[in-house]
């Protein structure tokens, strides 16, 4: 049996994305969610090779957890998004 030795061992294989609707590399879908994973990555990639054990082998539960888990509602995102533009919004000066 072929193990591979580092995390980057499977990044120049192609498969069809279904969120974007073309394929791409096995490095954009492991690293696209802020470093982790894509929540799609077992359903994608498990007809190219043992991507559950390449999960269980190089990420914690909790990271396995967090990139599998189902996307927040938009409405969710969105109010979010504009909490954090709020927050990082520095207040004006009235003298100019």
């Amino acid at each position: 049996m072929v193990t591979d030795v580092t995390i980057e061992a499977h990044d120049e294989r192609e498969a069809y994305c279904r969120m974007l609707g073309h394929l791409v590399p096995f490095r954009y879908c492991r690293r696209v969610a802020e470093g982790l994973p894509c929540r799609k990555i077992l359903d994608c990639w498990f007809e190219c090779f043992d991507v559950a054990a390449f999960v269980r082998k190089r990420y914690t539960p909790e990271q396995i957890g967090c990139f599998l888990s189902p996307p927040k509602p938009k409405m969710a995102s969105l109010v979010e998004l504009i909490e954090r533009a709020k927050a990082a919004r520095k207040p004006t000066d009235p003298s100019g």
